[in-house]
């Protein structure tokens, strides 16, 4: 049987089953949580798919249900650890930005920060005279329909909480990547909006 995008049933199902495994197997990423979700139900039709907002409200209701004081403590303690690792960069203008800002993550979300500077080893050597190990790789942003960009990303690890870094150039912060879940300008908080979201 052919579900299409029109039949809302099978959407919020599968919208469902998507924020549960995110929540339960840690995986960040709202396309492959959509498909996992959409081939445990046997169904193969992209048009069927949740949006990613459709799947971001079923996490936040699956939190809200299943795990409202773990999910409440853990996004305490990831926030608290932005502020304490965006102080410490603080000369890269850091902005947090994805779960840990926008209120959904728990267990498995890492902290997403972009920094903002011309000098591309400028972070490398921050890290490195403070002995902080890291690997580098590239993460994928879109700016406009075909502008789709590699920015550099740093990983570390802050005890049991993954952080990711990613570098963009100083003009950077004047024109935001576009947001996975509604296609606007990513939304991103400065130390001092995030220390307003911990009161």
């Amino acid at each position: 049987m052919r579900h299409t995008k029109s039949d809302p049933r099978i959407r919020k199902q599968l919208a469902v089953d998507a924020a549960r495994i995110m929540s339960q197997e840690g995986i960040s990423d709202f396309h492959a949580a959509k498909l996992k979700a959409a081939a445990r139900a046997g169904i193969q039709h992209e048009q069927a798919l949740p949006s990613n907002a459709e799947v971001e409200l079923a996490l936040k209701e699956y939190q809200a249900i299943f795990r409202p004081e773990q999910q409440a403590a853990r996004l305490n303690t990831l926030r608290k650890t932005a502020i304490t690792i965006m102080r410490l960069l603080k000369d890269f203008s850091p902005r947090l930005v994805g779960p840990v800002l926008r209120g959904t993550a728990d267990t498995h979300a890492a902290i997403n920060i972009h920094l903002f500077t011309d000098s591309g080893q400028a972070i490398d050597f921050f890290l490195m005279e403070r002995h902080i190990p890291f690997t580098i790789s590239e993460c994928e942003y879109h700016f406009n329909e075909n502008d789709l960009r590699r920015q550099p990303c740093y990983l570390i690890k802050d005890d049991d909480i993954d952080v990711e870094l990613t570098l963009f150039p100083e003009i950077g912060i004047r024109q935001a990547p576009k947001s996975p879940l509604d296609n606007r300008p990513i939304q991103r908080a400065s130390i001092a909006e995030v220390e307003k979201l911990l009161r």
